[in-house]
């Protein structure tokens, strides 16, 4: 009884010495300032949005193009599948604009609709953006401010929930969860950045690369026929790959806490709220027995810091 009961404490100290350490850490963190003269611009950007583009989202997905468009970027390319590739064209020419191109994949694939924009992108800097996102005017100097050192391969930014127009009881329920969700995220990836400059996944709802860093065909190849256990090979966990891969050729990673950084995103407002956390889990499972146990180059610069 008395090694159950030391052993419950232990564990009791080290979760909160835990939660204050973090607390502590999120609350000295700064985001990278951008600089008064900066090389990088908006000019410089491509916008890749991978989409189904399904006739239920429409609008959805049109506010979404609309608010990257308020951002100035040089491109943005929409990539969907073949079957919607028509009523994606129809949107864009509704939008009177020559700064969006739509491309297709036969199947529905995440990472196949990314790996088919990254040719066609004629500028330094690339970022991936979900279809339901919602971002402010002022995102890209905030996102842009670290790659002005070439240390930094990848940058993403902290998240909010975009909550249902009046809402039904169950609605707010949900919707509660999936707020406290993404600020749970952002607490995490903020004190993890402080600490030690990682954290545990860029998202992919909003996130900026080296284009050359994708371009790699080493890259490509790891991306479209990454295996897990080696019998399944993934669709999902795009995010968590690419992470690792920045983290395993020794560029830096940073995470842009700042309010005029913050993207709005939608989560589900029903049961299925609880699939896409089971989805999370997985992922995050399969990402972090990669990182500790088969890549292990976590391994490498927990020794550097050390020392």
């Amino acid at each position: 009884m008395l090694v159950e009961h030391t052993l419950f404490f232990v564990l009791l100290a080290y979760r909160y010495l835990r939660l204050i350490v973090n607390v502590v850490a999120f609350l000295l963190l700064r985001p990278i300032a951008i600089p008064e003269n900066p090389v990088l611009t908006s000019k410089d950007v491509t916008v890749v949005v991978p989409s189904l583009a399904l006739d239920q989202d429409r609008n959805e997905f049109k506010e979404t193009v609309h608010g990257i468009l308020a951002t100035n970027p040089f491109e943005v390319i929409l990539v969907t599948i073949d079957e919607n590739v028509e009523r994606v064209k129809l949107m864009v020419k509704s939008m009177a604009t020559t700064k969006v191109r739509v491309l297709s994949v036969s199947q529905p694939n995440k990472r196949r609709q990314m790996v088919r924009a990254i040719p066609e992108v004629r500028t330094s800097i690339t970022i991936f953006a979900d279809d339901d996102v919602r971002w402010p005017k002022t995102i890209l100097p905030w996102m842009l401010a670290p790659l002005e050192d070439e240390v930094y391969g990848g940058v993403g930014t902290n998240q909010r929930l975009r909550r249902a127009i009046e809402p039904s009881l169950s609605q707010r329920v949900w919707g509660f969860l999936g707020a406290m969700y993404l600020l749970r995220r952002n607490f995490d990836c903020a004190a993890c950045s402080y600490m030690d400059g990682g954290l545990p996944c860029l998202s992919g709802r909003t996130v900026a690369y080296r284009t050359k860093i994708l371009s790699d065909t080493a890259f490509t190849d790891g991306f479209t026929h990454e295996e897990w256990n080696s019998e399944y090979q993934l669709n999902a966990d795009d995010d968590n790959f690419i992470t690792r891969w920045l983290v395993s050729h020794g560029h830096r990673i940073a995470f842009q806490y700042h309010r005029e950084a913050e993207v709005e995103t939608t989560l589900e407002d029903n049961p299925k709220f609880m699939k896409q956390c089971l989805r999370w889990s997985r992922s995050n499972w399969r990402s972090n027995i990669t990182s500790m146990f088969i890549e292990r180059h976590i391994w490498r610069l927990v020794r550097a810091y050390s020392v």
